[in-house]
């Protein structure tokens, strides 16, 4: 029985090694190559908030890893719209994901009412980031025809901001998407991907690389579409932390306190997400003070409550 128990132990501490190593690299980065975040020095960071984001973040990962074969059972391609006339909002994942990444996401949008959510995946990580991107527009286009909307927003969580980005506006997507949120995406690339091996996505995605530098040209928010972008300064995927905004965006808010993974599963980010997706005026979004409050989760949501 204790046999049995050893592979479940290694895999519950996977995540904790990885989040440990990837925030020890944050803070050399941090310390050693500092970078101001739209001409605003880095805040000082207390030990104690730090610890938090680590613990958030390890216990996201975990959940993250857990999902992940659920992408199996997914819905990924809707047969139809849920409520016609309602625009669809499609999740795209980010390096090494796949739509079950957005399970809990998916789950509390659906409660705030937006009943056409979906999430997509494109495979595999290593190739080139062009067909990465050709995989997330015939993903949108495919649902554009099953629901008969004419536009659809996007929610884009790490690299799959510039793949985003990258279809708008090479694609044919330009005038198809009303809005983009983008939650932790490396829109002029982080230096952890010089840690990875040095081809296919994860070699574009190194800060300023040709492939990104060339995305950025022309504007950074292609096709007429809306950018919001949501940001943390705790990223430890994302370094520097300002590469995650755009000049040309709407809004570039910051999340306090968050990881990279943990962006996915806070209550704070659902709310704000939200709030984008229903937002007429591009007006300053006022996000509900107990909302402030509320830590990262990374719990399922229980069937029977809708």
């Amino acid at each position: 029985m204790i046999w049995l128990l050893i592979p479940l132990v290694v895999m519950a501490l996977i995540p904790t090694y990885v989040t440990l190593a990837f925030f020890l690299v944050w803070h050399f980065d941090r310390r050693n190559f500092p970078e101001p975040i739209q001409d605003q020095e880095p805040e000082t960071l207390k030990a104690a908030a730090v610890v938090r984001a680590m613990l958030l973040e390890s216990a996201s990962l975990t959940f993250l890893m857990a999902t992940y074969p659920l992408r199996l059972f997914h819905d990924a391609s809707p047969a139809r719209s849920r409520r016609p006339g309602q625009r669809p909002v499609i999740l795209v994942h980010g390096y090494g994901g796949n739509s079950a990444n957005f399970l809990w996401m998916q789950w509390r949008l659906r409660r705030a009412g937006f009943s056409n959510v979906y999430a997509v995946s494109y495979t595999p990580p290593h190739i080139n980031a062009r067909k990465l991107a050709a995989q997330v527009a015939r993903h949108v286009e495919r649902i554009l025809r099953a629901t008969g909307a004419d536009k659809a927003d996007l929610v884009c969580h790490s690299m799959g901001g510039p793949l985003s980005r990258y279809a708008i506006k090479n694609l044919g997507l330009a005038g198809k998407i009303d809005r983009v949120i983008t939650l932790g995406s490396p829109h002029y690339g982080t230096r952890i991907s010089a840690l990875f091996p040095a081809r296919g996505a994860a070699a574009q995605m190194r800060y300023r690389s040709p492939f990104l530098t060339e995305l950025a040209e022309g504007g950074d928010c292609p096709g007429g579409a809306r950018f919001y972008c949501l940001y943390s300064t705790m990223d430890n995927f994302v370094m520097p932390a300002g590469t995650a905004i755009l000049d040309d965006a709407r809004e570039n808010r910051p999340m306090p306190g968050l990881g990279h993974c943990a962006l996915l599963y806070s209550p704070r980010v659902a709310a704000v997400v939200a709030q984008y997706l229903i937002r007429e005026e591009d007006t300053p979004s006022q996000e509900p003070a107990e909302q402030e409050r509320e830590d990262v989760t990374v719990a399922p949501p229980r069937a029977g409550k809708h």
